[in-house]
């Protein structure tokens, strides 16, 4: 069966990892989404603390309470927030190019 590079970034588009499947990687398909999984629910955990910490954004931080209540939660939150979409981003071109390599190799 031949599969498609464009079927294959799709997949990884809509469920990071569901490309390296369909590519014939199940076991590298499988490990992406436990990563995104668990990436996800930190994620969703991370979350309410921010809100709960603080509704309202401090203007300043006046001590250390307002430091760890606020602005830690608050950049684990973002940077959680950049990797996971990097690490969505290189699903896809990743199912992309073992769907290539895979196609371009004799047999």
């Amino acid at each position: 069966m031949r599969q498609s590079p464009l079927i294959a970034g799709i997949l990884s588009l809509l469920v990071p990892g569901l490309g390296q499947i369909y590519s014939g990687e199940s076991n590298k398909g499988a490990s992406i989404i436990a990563a995104a999984i668990i990436i996800g629910n930190l994620n969703i955990i991370i979350l309410p603390l921010i809100s709960m910490a603080n509704p309202v954004i401090p203007i300043v931080t006046p001590n250390a309470r307002a430091l760890w209540a606020y602005w830690i939660p608050r950049t684990v939150h973002d940077v959680l927030s950049f990797w996971s979409i990097t690490f969505w981003v290189w699903t896809i071109w990743d199912a992309v190019s073992i769907t290539r390599r895979t196609k371009k190799s004799p047999g």
